[in-house]
């Protein structure tokens, strides 16, 4: 898979603007703030429905202005395929593939698959649960197509057992109501376990070959899924049975707090090197490494899941890292995945043979 082309129109920035974009290896010169980063989230965009940046649609649209559209064209296996995206200042969106628009179900058909890497994907491992879990689940977003639904249902679930654990504390309700909403949490949340316990496995063998690549050491990194409702030798099918017992036996103290103590909703990764927790203990440097790691082993995995190789969306992150890890990097990449970079630095272009026609000046 990758983008021949792109075309914004009204979209942050730029009133108008398209740009060609070459297999391989691709380069986003410029100043700061002169817009690179938006090209990537405009791809992002294209696949997602969103921005990685905001929540708010309205947001990615030049000021005063209406509309704005994102436009590209994309060859993904045989096919090519026109991408048309349009964003309206009342928040709503609308999909278009080779002209024809796209049902809201059909929205979650990703005519596009990325992988993004920016700065702030370096603080995956040193930042707080959240981060982590969100990791997770654009994975099991992006490789199967149930997950995004059965997350959204257990977060439904999860706010409205929490309310009603609140009016319970006051005496509004009886505690018994809440059993039937245990049933329902416990339906989506295992599943989200499941899908979540199954791909850190398979992130922690590829993090693990990637890890060493780029700190060109023997050194073992591992993965540990912290989640309240797994225990060691607990079958599939034993899940929502003790996932239950388990917020029955916290049931009082949910009460008095009011909220779910139990699910994955408090899941963590727990992320070691050498046996040494990285969260916690690991310098920056080991810290870089991991992050790269994981992200290069997201990138494996999609592109085994999918039988395509994803755009790969780096967002600055060249400059984050040194000359050592910036090699690594690239080198690690297969010849088959296209690569667009964004840097205000044109330094270390010099210590890589890139064709200029793979060089796009912003700015």
């Amino acid at each position: 898979m990758y983008v021949k082309e792109l075309q914004l129109v009204n979209y942050r920035n730029y009133s108008n603007f398209s740009v060609t974009i070459h297999e391989g290896l691709n380069f986003i010169i410029g100043r700061n703030a002169a817009g690179k980063t938006n090209l990537l989230e405009a791809l992002y965009f294209l696949e997602n429905g969103k921005s990685h940046k905001t929540s708010t649609a309205r947001e990615l649209i030049k000021w005063d202005e209406e509309f704005a559209i994102v436009k590209s064209t994309v060859q993904r296996l045989e096919r090519e395929l026109l991408i048309e995206a349009s964003i309206f200042k009342d928040g709503s969106k609308q999909l278009k593939v080779n002209g024809v628009a796209s049902k809201k179900e059909q929205m979650k058909a990703r005519p596009i698959i990325t992988v993004i890497f920016t700065p702030d994907h370096l603080r995956i491992v040193k930042e707080m649960p959240e981060t982590r879990r969100a990791y997770l689940d654009e994975i099991l977003e992006k490789t199967g197509p149930g997950y995004s639904y059965w997350r959204q249902q257990y977060s439904k679930i999860l706010k409205q057992r929490n309310m009603l654990l609140k009016k319970v504390f006051v005496g509004r309700m009886k505690a018994d109501v809440i059993d039937y909403w245990d049933k329902q949490l416990v339906g989506a949340g295992s599943r989200i376990t499941i899908a979540r316990r199954d791909i850190i496995y398979k992130l922690e063998e590829r993090a693990d070959r990637a890890y060493k690549n780029i700190t060109e050491s023997d050194v073992n990194f591992s993965l540990i899924y912290e989640n309240q409702l797994l225990k060691e030798g607990i079958k599939d099918g034993e899940t929502e049975e003790h996932y239950l017992s388990l917020l029955k036996e916290k049931r009082k103290a949910e009460i008095e707090r009011g909220q779910t103590l139990v699910g994955p909703h408090r899941d963590d990764v727990g992320i070691f090197a050498a046996g040494i927790d990285l969260r916690t203990f690991g310098s920056q440097g080991e810290q870089r490494s991991a992050s790269l790691a994981l992200k290069m082993a997201e990138l494996s995995i999609i592109t085994e899941l999918t039988r395509d190789y994803p755009v790969l969306l780096l967002d600055d992150v060249m400059s984050e890292l040194d000359r050592a890890r910036r090699e690594a990097l690239l080198k690690y990449i297969n010849d088959g995945v296209q690569v667009i970079v964004t840097s205000t630095n044109v330094e270390y272009l010099k210590e890589m043979d890139i064709d200029a026609s793979n060089i796009i000046k912003i700015g």
